[in-house]
């Protein structure tokens, strides 16, 4: 019998790829570094709320942050996916609300 040695992060990241719960904790681990994703005046007037089906539903305050970050959406999903080390978000919806 042969022995296929993983550590837990690659057990994690395998079943990321392949389970939607996983892939879904993994876009919620997001708001960790969200600060770093977004920058910190953006950070300080959004957040994640929900993940389905590749939609990455965010709060913003007003209307403002919405139209900035509608601005940055190309660049926050690439920004995210490469955090979370696959594409699972395949489109953001933004939400306002506090």
């Amino acid at each position: 019998m042969k022995w296929n040695h993983q550590t837990i992060g690659q057990i994690f990241d395998d079943l990321v790829t392949s389970s939607g719960l996983f892939r879904k904790i993994r876009v919620f681990e997001l708001n960790k570094d969200w600060e770093e994703i977004v920058g910190k005046q953006i950070a300080n007037h959004s957040s994640i709320v929900d993940f389905t089906d590749g939609t990455l539903i965010i709060r913003v305050d007003d209307g403002m942050w919405l139209n900035e970050m509608k601005l940055r959406e190309n660049i926050l999903l690439e920004r995210m996916n490469s955090a979370i080390g696959v594409e699972a978000i395949k489109r953001i919806r933004f939400r306002i609300g506090r």
